[in-house]
């Protein structure tokens, strides 16, 4: 039997990726078809400080994971590089199976053990399927425009066109919302800001705030060259994002694009070297790639650093990004196992946590980044 005190002392690994199966909840056209109905015991001990609700959910969960687990497993290696140097490598134990319903058919209490049986329906994860129902709040700041003295005058008003369809490309997506977008001074820290649905370039008045804690920064850059290619002259536009999280990570991504560079010339115009041919192929797929860019970044859970105030901890993010009063937030722990933490107060920006051993002071949190997970508790 699978113990959630023995998952949380020794296999930190094992239960992150057991609880990213949780997540993925929905039944999807033909998952149900290949699922099993499984039936699986948890159980927690009342500690010391510990509320039965606490023990019980615990149990739930454990129950949960031995259920998950049932469907198989696969182990998984994961690099993280930032910059192009290597900052630390994490094994994953994936379970082959989600937990697409559940019911609870038992449940007991002696005094010091909490005892649940379940019931649940373990289908195969569909592949390329998105887990997360999170919703990313986006601040952008005013984007940063290097255009080649060789490139053609038009390129700077491309670009500029091209920021603010990427700004409308941030509204429509069902993962995203643009709450402001900020001027910034030289020293990099924002100046003034305009909510969002304005004019994305008239930023220099307009006083609403800056960006709020758990909001994701959204930083552009676009560089336009002309560069030999081919013994042919063309122009290169690359898009540089970085997103920077509340937890302090920055996602970076290139968007990039060549074209001929057009001339004036009727032999120029009868081969499509022209202006309408070269600003169609720079902006070609631009916007469908910052949006799929967008989507992968909505597919993962929501991520902040925990805040310690007396004896409190805290994030900086709520139910405004996607997060439900039945998640629990996992604690990456390089030198430990993997803690957990459960919600005691959510609201729109913030969620306030204790952690589920109650032996664990709330001040060994402090600073922890912590990942969301919904466990449907």
């Amino acid at each position: 039997m699978l113990s959630l005190s023995r998952v949380v002392a020794t296999s930190g690994l094992l239960l992150i990726a057991l609880l990213v199966f949780l997540t993925m909840r929905p039944a999807y056209a033909g998952t149900k078809d290949q699922a099993i109905w499984v039936e699986a015991w948890g159980h927690s001990a009342m500690t010391r400080g510990d509320t039965q609700d606490t023990a019980k959910r615990r149990a739930l969960l454990d129950a949960l994971v031995a259920a998950a687990m049932q469907g198989g497993a696969t182990l998984r290696g994961y690099t993280y590089v930032d910059k192009s140097v290597v900052q630390a490598d994490r094994a994953l134990l994936l379970a082959k199976g989600q937990v697409l319903s559940h019911k609870v058919l038992d449940s007991s209490f002696d005094g010091n053990l909490w005892r649940v049986r379940v019931k649940a329906l373990v289908g195969p994860v569909p592949a390329g399927i998105c887990g997360g129902s999170r919703s990313l709040l986006i601040t952008a700041t005013m984007p940063n425009y290097s255009i080649s003295p060789a490139a053609p005058a038009w390129t700077a008003e491309m670009s500029q066109t091209m920021f603010n369809d990427m700004m409308r490309t941030v509204e429509r997506n069902r993962a995203t919302k643009l709450e402001r977008v900020i001027a910034t001074s030289s020293a990099g820290q924002p100046a003034s800001s305009v909510p969002s649905g304005m004019n994305y370039n008239a930023l220099m008045t307009g006083a609403a705030p800056a960006a709020a804690k758990g909001d994701h920064i959204l930083s552009t850059t676009f560089d336009v060259d002309v560069v030999l290619s081919n013994a042919m002259k063309a122009i290169v536009l690359n898009v540089d994002l970085a997103f920077k999280e509340s937890n302090g990570n920055i996602r970076r991504h290139r968007i990039s694009r060549t074209a001929p560079l057009p001339k004036n010339t009727t032999l120029h115009q009868l081969t499509l070297r022209n202006r309408t041919t070269a600003e169609g192929m720079l902006s070609n797929g631009v916007l469908k790639e910052f949006n799929t860019v967008l989507s992968a970044l909505g597919c993962e859970p929501p991520s902040a650093r925990l805040a310690l105030a007396g004896k409190s901890l805290s994030v900086p993010i709520g139910a405004s990004h996607g997060i439900t009063r039945g998640a629990l937030a996992v604690v990456d722990d390089p030198n430990d196992s993997f803690g957990l933490l459960e919600i005691t107060k959510l609201e729109n920006g913030r969620a306030t946590l204790r952690p589920l051993d109650p032996s664990r002071s709330a001040s060994s949190y402090a600073g922890r980044l912590v990942y969301f997970m919904e466990a449907g508790l």
